[in-house]
């Protein structure tokens, strides 16, 4: 039984000297991504609901959410 244990013992030490040898190999991990910036959110003029300003439709100086949103608060 104690040499089943020494053996056990013996082969988690090569298994841990081994992966600590390949992850020096492989170097340093890379850098996190930085957080993306934010973007302004606009409201709808025809049913109030915010999106990306880059996503909306301006006119008269008003957002809108789609183009059908734009011509029904026209008329």
């Amino acid at each position: 039984m104690g040499k089943l244990l020494l053996i056990i013992v013996a082969v988690l030490v090569v298994y841990f000297i081994v992966k600590s040898y390949q992850r020096n190999l492989q170097g340093p991990p890379p850098p996190r991504a930085r957080p993306k910036v934010g973007e302004d959110m606009v409201r709808c003029a025809h049913c109030g609901v915010h999106h990306p300003r880059s996503e909306s439709t301006l006119s008269a100086g008003e957002f809108f959410c789609s183009e059908e949103h734009r011509r029904l608060h026209r008329g």
